[in-house]
C-alpha cells in the first residue's frame, strides 16, 4: 500500500514538473496577425514579458496578460494652414504633449468650436479626439509621431451643416467610395487648400481623402459614412509619403501669391457659362478683394468641364490682411498670358445657392452668366479713390486723383444688382463727386468704377 501511494506522489510530481517545464515553451493561447507591413504569430502566457516591434506594429506579451498592437502614425504638418487627423488612438492624448516638442512651430490647432493657441496659453481641446478633424497652422513645417491602437469602427457621424471631419483610413480613399452614396452631401473641400468634390456640379478636383489630413463637408442632413478596408496589398501610408494635397498650384501672372487659409468660399463656374464668354484654354481666373488682393486662382484647361475657384479668407493670426474679410464683394479677373493681357470679368449669380456674391466663411456661389471687359493692365492701380464719410447715413462723396472722362459708377446692392448708374462726366483731378443716398435701407452697398482702362470696386455702409 505503502509502495502504490509513493508511485502515485511520484507521478504527480511528474506531471506537475511537465506543467511547469511547458508553460516555458508553449501555451494554451496564441494567435496571429497580418498588417500592411507585417505579419506575426505569437503564443500567449510566457512568465517573461517581452515586447516586439517592427515596421511600426509593437507586440506585448507576457504570462497572463492579454495582448495589444500599438501603431504608429506620422503626421506631416506643412507650414501655413492644413487639416490634421490620425487614423490611430493616440495612447497619449493631451494635445499640449502632443505637441510639445515642436511649440515654437505651432501657431493653432482648432476644432469647429474649441482650440489650442500656445502663445496666448489656451487649450480648450484638451485631449486629441480620433472622431475629429483639425485645422492647423505651422510657422515651419514638422512631422508628429502618434503611437497608439488602431481604429475599429472607422465611421464618422455627421451633423446638418459644417463638418470638420477626420481620415479613418491608413490608405488613400476615394472621395467618392465614401461619400459616392450619401445623398445629403453638398460638399467637400480640402482645408486650406484649392481641391474639393462637388456631386452638384459634377467637379472632383480633391479626387481622394489622404491620411492624417482633415476635411470640410457640407450636409443638408444628418447621417453616417464609412471608411471602407485598405486593400491587402496596400501599403501603410503616412502623410509624408502622400503630400500630393501640400502642393499648390503654380503663379503664372503678375498676381500676388495666393494666402491659403482654413477660411474659404467655393465660387462654382459651369461649363455653360464659358460657352460665348470669351474664356479661353489658358486663361486664369482670379478673385479679388476690394483692395485688389487676388485671393483665388484658376487656370482654365477644359471649356467643357465644370470647375470652381476657391476664395480664401483673411488670416487673424497674421497683421496684414491677406484674404477677404466676410461681407466683402468678390470681384473677378482674367489673365491671358498670351499677350500678358489682364481682362475685367462681370459676374452674374445663381440665387438657388445660399451665397451669392458677398465673400462668407464656408460660403458656396455658383455664376450663372459672365462677361468679359478688357481693360489695359499697366493702367491698373493708377489711380488712388476713397469715400467718405464711410459708414455714413446715406450722404458721401468719392474723390479720385484722376477722372476718366467716359467713366460710370454703378451702386450695387449687397448681392451684385446694379441699382443706379451714374456718368460723373469730365472733372478736375483729385475733385469730388457727391452722392445723396439717403433713402436707401441700412445694408451694405457697393460703388463700381467702370471705364475703359480702369475698374475698381469700393464697399459704402449706410447705418
Amino acid at each position: 500500500m505503502r509502495t502504490k501511494r509513493i508511485f502515485f506522489i511520484l507521478i504527480a510530481l511528474a506531471f506537475l514538473s511537465f506543467q511547469t517545464k511547458a508553460q516555458q515553451v508553449i501555451a494554451a493561447a496564441g494567435g496571429y496577425y497580418e498588417g500592411e507591413n507585417i505579419s506575426l504569430s505569437w503564443t500567449l502566457g510566457e512568465p517573461v514579458t517581452e515586447t516586439f516591434s517592427a515596421g511600426g506594429a509593437i507586440l506585448t506579451q507576457g504570462f497572463q496578460q492579454p495582448y495589444n498592437f500599438y501603431i504608429q502614425q506620422i503626421l506631416n504638418i506643412p507650414a501655413g494652414w492644413s487639416g490634421v487627423s490620425s487614423y490611430v488612438d493616440p495612447m497619449n492624448k493631451g494635445v499640449e504633449g502632443i505637441f510639445a516638442p515642436y511649440e515654437s512651430d505651432l501657431v493653432i490647432l482648432a476644432s469647429m468650436s474649441q482650440f489650442y493657441y500656445p502663445a496666448e496659453d489656451v487649450n480648450t481641446i484638451g485631449n486629441w479626439d480620433y472622431h475629429k478633424g483639425y485645422q492647423i497652422k505651422a510657422e515651419n513645417e514638422f512631422n508628429v509621431t502618434l503611437t497608439g491602437t488602431r481604429i475599429h469602427n472607422p465611421a464618422i457621424d455627421l451633423v446638418e451643416g459644417w463638418n470638420l471631419i477626420p481620415v479613418l483610413s491608413s490608405c488613400e480613399v476615394p472621395v467618392e467610395n465614401v461619400f459616392g452614396g450619401f445623398e445629403p452631401l453638398e460638399i467637400v473641400k480640402q482645408v486650406a487648400g484649392p481641391y474639393l468634390y462637388w456631386p452638384e456640379y459634377n467637379i472632383n478636383t480633391l479626387e481622394s481623402l489622404v491620411p492624417g489630413k482633415a476635411y470640410f463637408v457640407a450636409s443638408n442632413d444628418a447621417g453616417t459614412v464609412s471608411y471602407p478596408a485598405c486593400a491587402k496589398s496596400t501599403s501603410t501610408l503616412t502623410s509624408t509619403s502622400t503630400k500630393w494635397q501640400d502642393n499648390k498650384p503654380s503663379n503664372f501672372t503678375p498676381w500676388n501669391e495666393l494666402h491659403y487659409t482654413a477660411s474659404s468660399h467655393a465660387i462654382a463656374f459651369p461649363a455653360e457659362v464659358l460657352f460665348g464668354s470669351g474664356i479661353k484654354i489658358g486663361d486664369i481666373i482670379g478673385a479679388f478683394t476690394p483692395e485688389g488682393l487676388c485671393a483665388g486662382r484658376i487656370e482654365i484647361t477644359n471649356l467643357n468641364s465644370n470647375f470652381a475657384i476657391m476664395a480664401f479668407g483673411n488670416d487673424e493670426t497674421t497683421p496684414s490682411k491677406d484674404g477677404f474679410e466676410a461681407g466683402e464683394m468678390l470681384q473677378f479677373k482674367v489673365f491671358r498670358p498670351e499677350g500678358s493681357e489682364e481682362i475685367s470679368m462681370n459676374v452674374e449669380y445663381n440665387y438657388s445657392l445660399p451665397q451669392t456674391g458677398l465673400f462668407t466663411n464656408q460660403g458656396m456661389s455658383a455664376v450663372k452668366t459672365l462677361k468679359l471687359d478688357s481693360i489695359g493692365l499697366e493702367e491698373i492701380g493708377s489711380i488712388v479713390s476713397e469715400i467718405y464719410p464711410n459708414p455714413s447715413h446715406g450722404i458721401f462723396t468719392l474723390t479720385m486723383s484722376s477722372w476718366p472722362d467716359k467713366m460710370q459708377i454703378h451702386l450695387m446692392d449687397a448681392s451684385g444688382q446694379i441699382i443706379r448708374t451714374f456718368k460723373p462726366g469730365s472733372k478736375l483731378n483729385g475733385s469730388a463727386y457727391a452722392f445723396n443716398m439717403s433713402e436707401l435701407p441700412i445694408g451694405v452697398y457697393f460703388l463700381k468704377l467702370v471705364d475703359s482702362g480702369y475698374l475698381e470696386i469700393k464697399k459704402v455702409v449706410i447705418n
